[in-house]
């Protein structure tokens, strides 16, 4: 800008001015500051004003329009970068718009070619195949487009291409556009197993895992979503199918109990199937249900019951046949049969594994009229099953038994009682009666009678008396002396067929009567020599010591014996073996009184309401002897010398009273006897007065006389005799 005046003053004002761009005040030309970019501001717009300095000071502005021009500075940028992607399904047909890849230009595009751009594919970076053939690009608008078919994602699921975008002056700028290729549900899924075979126990219970079947779809996503079913082979619905659609697993559960025991359940053939949204496959799978043990063996019932059997069946007969069946299979069917040992405890029948039941020993219906045998079947399962019945055996009665006494007889007869008399066998009966084991038909009534060497017997006659019942009647006399008891043969028979004809024997015991009188005795003991010991002891009582002294015991038995022997007593010499070391043994063969002749207490009578004969009693107004005061005496471990003494000495102080006549203490002999006991040790003291203790002895009779000569001898005859003798 020129003034004609020189005296005028430029300068710039706006946005960029001073900073940007500068005026010469002077001359008014404008200057640019530094280096302009018109993609960051193509347009400057200023004020310049002209100043008057020379003359009045006036001033005149005007507008200015800077203009950037454009030059091919920047080359093309794609406007997705970095990331550029795009989806195209595969399958797509050619032309197919995949995505746009465009890129921008800085540069004026109304200025040359700077900002003109074009697009081509230069390459493919990915390994997904080749990207250059199956994809193309406008090379104007630069859209990218399916080149050619055969797109596939299971081959490649994604392409990287680069693309390239030149502007008019010669500047590329470059992209990478990522193109992933969608999934189209185009491949149907398949079992991974060519074939499918399972097995389960019947005893599986609802939901138990039968199998696992797993499957693969080539697809992916929700195309690969698998779904298991069973479609045919299971009309109960015994089966289930789960499906783990995710993982493209499916397991076959049970869905309800199964029983092997059905025809219908012991195979399945199943059809698993296996699908997507829209392809689906199949498989054919077998499951075999395997059998377990849970049915008990069951006997079948027999048409009849066992015919009853004659008690004496042979050994080995057959009784019955029985069969079991079991309605599972193997072993598990298999069965075993044998008999509960408690039904027969003896062990009389068997069973064979047939089923076949035998008699394995001798039968006896007496013992048991019926059998009642549980009959076991147990099959070979793990655990085993046992079935039972039983069968009931009823024995037929053989006349195998005969007759015999009803009760245990023990009829006594008594002594010197006259005949006939009839016996007693019980305390209320003369009745013989019998009994037989067997049935009634081979029972009663029962005959009775005796052998025929007894028919003409002295003795005894037994009448029959036609009802089942016999009585005995005794003859004569008997004497118990002579013949304590009879053994009388009872010959019985039953009224069965054929009958059953048995001899008893029957005891018959002859009662004893006091018939017989006393008789004095004698004995003659050596013994071993012992040792004596003196013990101290109660008075009043006597006391046998196992250890006494050999020359006192000696010396006293001695004394004894030899006294008796003066006065004239019964012949019995008793030895006592120098090898007898016990104490017992001496005194049982020292001190048996019962062999010392007559006079031992009679025989009770078992029964006292049976005719007694009349007892021997003294004569009215006639006293018993004198009643003695027995002393219970009993005999420990004390010193026998001592006790040899003390009753010298008592025989001493009381010379009216008998001497003592044995080592034992015989305070309950004669107990059953009119005359009381003998014994010196049990007359120590007289109730009465003791000038009768001698002149009681007369009013027995000349039996006593010479129990009475004892009582009679003189205290110095006894002790000069007993001196002597120790002396010796």
């Amino acid at each position: 800008i020129r003034s004609s005046l020189e005296a005028l003053r430029y300068s710039l004002h706006g946005q960029g001015a001073e900073s940007e761009f500068i005026i010469d005040e002077v001359t008014g030309k404008i200057y640019a500051q530094r280096t302009l970019n018109r993609e960051e501001r193509a347009v400057w717009r200023f004020v310049v004003l002209a100043t008057d300095e020379g003359g009045e000071g006036l001033t005149g502005f005007t507008d200015i329009i800077i203009n950037v021009w454009d030059i091919n500075d920047n080359a093309p940028i794609f406007t997705c970068a970095p990331d550029c992607h795009g989806n195209v399904p595969e399958n797509s047909a050619p032309g197919t718009s995949v995505m746009e890849m465009t890129a921008t230009d800085l540069d004026d595009s109304a200025v040359g070619q700077n900002a003109v751009l074009s697009y081509r594919i230069v390459g493919n970076t990915g390994t997904g195949g080749s990207g250059s053939d199956m994809f193309s690009i406008n090379p104007s608008t630069g859209t990218i487009s399916v080149a050619m078919s055969g797109l596939d994602r299971e081959q490649a699921e994604a392409y990287l291409l680069v693309v390239e975008a030149r502007d008019g002056g010669g500047m590329v700028g470059t992209g990478t556009a990522t193109i992933r290729v969608t999934d189209v549900n185009d491949h149907a899924p398949r079992f991974t197993e060519r074939s499918c075979l399972a097995r389960v126990p019947e005893s599986s219970e609802p939901n138990a895992v039968v199998l696992e079947m797993s499957a693969e779809d080539w697809d992916t996503g929700e195309n690969a979503q698998l779904t298991f079913s069973v479609v045919a082979g299971d009309p109960e619905q015994k089966f289930s199918m789960v499906s783990h659609r995710q993982e493209h697993r499916g397991t076959l559960r049970l869905k309800k109990r199964l029983d092997y025991e059905r025809p219908s359940e012991q195979r399945f053939n199943l059809t698993l199937k296996v699908e997507d949204l829209d392809f689906s496959s199949f498989i054919h799978c077998v499951v075999e249900v395997e059998d377990c043990n849970d049915h008990a063996p069951i006997f079948i019932a027999l048409s009849q019951p066992p015919a009853p059997l004659p008690e004496d069946v042979p050994v080995g007969s057959s009784v019955a046949r029985l069969t079991a069946s079991d309605s599972d299979s193997g072993q598990n069917k298999e069965i075993t049969y044998r008999i509960l040992q408690e039904s027969d405890p003896l062990g009389q029948f068997s069973v064979d594994q047939s089923g076949l039941v035998t008699v394995t020993s001798t039968l006896d219906r007496e013992t048991a009229a019926q059998h009642h045998l549980v009959i076991l079947a147990t099959d070979h399962g793990s655990p085993a099953l046992t079935g039972s019945t039983i069968i009931q055996l009823t024995l037929l009665d053989v006349n195998d038994n005969g007759p015999e006494f009803e009760a245990v007889y023990t009829p006594v007869v008594w002594e010197n009682v006259a005949g006939p008399q009839l016996v007693r066998l019980n305390q209320t009966s003369t009745l013989l009666r019998a009994v037989d084991r067997d049935s009634e038909e081979n029972g009663s009534p029962f005959y009775f009678s005796l052998p025929l060497e007894l028919h003409h017997s002295n003795d005894f006659y037994l009448q029959d008396n036609g009802n089942g019942t016999a009585t005995i009647t005794a003859l004569r006399a008997f004497d118990r002396e002579r013949q304590k008891e009879f053994l009388l043969q009872i010959i019985m028979s039953d009224s069965g067929h054929p009958p059953k004809t048995v001899t008893n024997t029957l005891t018959i015991t002859i009662g004893d009567e006091n018939d017989h009188a006393h008789q004095a005795g004698e004995k003659e003991i050596f013994v071993n020599s012992h040792r004596v010991t003196s013990n101290q002891t109660k008075p009043g009582t006597f006391s046998l010591s196992l250890c006494v002294c050999p020359l006192v015991l000696l010396l006293g038995i001695f004394l004894y014996t030899r006294w008796r022997s003066y006065k004239g007593l019964k012949e019995g010499v008793y030895h006592v073996s120098a090898h007898h070391d016990g104490w017992e043994d001496i005194r049982e063969n020292v001190l048996n009184y019962d062999e010392e002749g007559g006079g031992e207490e009679d025989q009770v009578r078992a029964n006292t309401s049976m005719d007694v004969p009349p007892t021997r009693t003294p004569a009215q107004g006639q006293s018993r002897p004198l009643l003695l005061a027995r002393k219970s005496l009993s005999f420990s471990s004390q010193d026998l010398a001592r006790y040899l003494c003390e009753i010298i000495r008592d025989a001493d102080q009381a010379p009216e009273t008998a001497p003592f006549d044995s080592l034992q203490v015989f305070s309950t002999e004669g107990g059953g006897s009119l005359a009381g006991s003998l014994s010196s040790f049990s007359s120590a003291g007289l109730e009465e007065d003791t000038d009768r203790g001698q002149d009681s002895l007369k009013d027995w009779g000349p039996r006593f006389e010479k129990l009475k000569a004892l009582y009679e001898k003189t205290e110095a005859s006894r002790h000069s005799l007993l001196y002597s003798l120790i002396y010796v």
